[in-house]
């Protein structure tokens, strides 16, 4: 209804004498004729978020392998052993008893005489134990001994990181109206009209 009445308005003021001339007979001079001229759109590319950007955590679990160790058994150790002394038994001759003179009655052919005796010396054997070799101690030495075990062993510790994602856009397109559509008078030849 607004619409209709600024029209009627722009009409009288493009057309003032219209209405009166043709009641009066007369021709008119310029004529105009309501047109819509339709919106004006245009299209816009614009960047919207499609997935916000986000984060997660990533554990990694501890390394292990397993290796084979060289452990001590028993360490090197020195021991001494005893050898006993050696002995010998030799045998030689004493004297027991050295030679010697002296007097002694001898009855000879029936008449005792006075005669004077040589005694030779008296020996005897004897056995003697003699040490050969003393008693002595002798180190023996013993190497240590080895033995090899099986281990397990971390070879890398358990750990854990960030992972970032970042954020995920597009592009969409969509009209955007730039003028609204809008009534105008234009100007027309018609019969009648000059």
């Amino acid at each position: 209804m607004r619409r209709t009445f600024w029209s009627a308005v722009t009409a009288l003021m493009f057309c003032p004498f219209a209405l009166n001339t043709a009641a009066a007979g007369g021709y008119a001079s310029s004529c105009y004729e309501q047109a819509v001229v339709p919106a004006v759109y245009k299209t816009v590319n614009q960047r919207v978020l499609v997935q916000a950007a986000s984060s997660y955590v990533v554990q990694q679990p501890a390394k292990y392998a397993y290796q084979t160790r060289q452990v001590l058994v028993q360490p090197e150790r020195v021991t001494y052993r005893t050898s006993p002394a050696v002995y010998q038994t030799q045998h030689h001759k004493v004297q027991v008893k050295p030679a010697s003179s002296g007097w002694e009655y001898r009855t000879i052919k029936g008449r005792r005489i006075l005669c004077k005796v040589h005694y030779p010396a008296v020996y005897q054997t004897a056995s003697q134990r003699v040490l050969v070799k003393p008693a002595s101690k002798v180190a023996v030495r013993h190497p240590a001994v080895y033995s090899h075990v099986k281990e397990k062993v971390l070879i890398q510790p358990a750990s854990s990181h960030r992972v970032q994602k970042p954020a995920i856009y597009q592009t969409v397109s969509r009209n955007v109206l730039v003028q609204p559509a809008r009534t105008v008078w234009q100007p027309i030849r018609a019969k009648g009209c000059r």
